[in-house]
């Protein structure tokens, strides 16, 4: 009967221990993956029954860009042409019975006028481009005349920057410059000013402006790179800061 009793005793301390023990043991923790990106970047969740999505600090892959093939042609100089802001920027190539408009970048008219005058023949490599307005041209990227190579660069930055003092310039609105879509971009006034208007005070002000109506502006005036070749006719080319029209001043920006 003792050794019954000492046996059962036994059991139970045993048993006690074992829930004691497993009382002590904390439950499992669901620790979460540690994040894939940069400290301080936080990773976006996972999706549901999907990937991880990609990290967004990381690199992205750059969009494919088409190559671009290049064809030549040659003739002669037919004529040079000017933009809405009386730059040279293009000339008319004569190839036997076609004619084609060849458009460069305005700082290098110098180049093209000094090494090849009109009649004169030129070589020319280049991508045909079609316009916002649905005409299509010529783009030069590099031409040939009389042994002189003209390649498509960057300007040169002047050693020196060019500082210019706002003046005030006055006179009667003579006509609207447009551009090549025939919006409405600028002023021109009887003096032979023309005043350059960006989009925003456009729209504010084409309401307001007519032809005939006196107007004050006070603004700088435009210093165009070097390489650039104006016409002989180009009106003074002002930036305005301010106009006044009836009396009233208007801030342009």
């Amino acid at each position: 009967m003792k050794t019954q009793i000492k046996k059962l005793a036994a059991a139970a301390l045993l048993i006690g221990s074992c829930a004691y023990v497993s009382a002590q043991v904390p439950p499992a923790v669901n620790i979460p993956p540690a994040p894939i990106g940069p400290p301080g970047v936080a990773t976006p969740p996972p999706l549901a029954n999907g990937p991880l999505l990609p990290n967004a600090a990381g690199p992205q892959p750059l969009p494919q860009q088409q190559l671009q093939s290049l064809t030549t042609i040659s003739g002669k100089i037919a004529g040079y042409l000017t933009n809405d802001r009386y730059a040279y920027n293009a000339f008319t190539l004569q190839a036997s019975s076609n004619t084609t408009t060849v458009m460069f970048p305005e700082h290098l008219g110098q180049q093209l006028m000094n090494a090849a005058k009109k009649g004169a023949t030129i070589t020319v490599k280049g991508f045909t481009a079609t316009g916002p307005d649905g005409v299509s041209t010529f783009q030069l990227v590099t031409a040939t005349a009389a042994g002189v190579q003209i390649n498509d660069m960057p300007p040169v930055p002047p050693a020196q920057p060019i500082i210019t003092e706002a003046k005030t310039y006055s006179g009667n609105i003579s006509d609207f410059r447009r551009d090549p879509q025939g919006m409405v971009n600028g002023l021109n006034l009887d003096n032979k000013v023309m005043v350059d208007l960006p989009p925003p005070a456009t729209v504010q002000l084409q309401s307001l402006l007519k032809k005939g109506d006196q107007l004050e502006v006070s603004g700088f005036k435009d210093t165009p790179p070097a390489g650039v070749v104006l016409a002989s006719n180009a009106p003074l080319l002002i930036h305005p800061q301010t106009i006044t029209l009836k009396g009233q001043t208007y801030l342009i920006r």
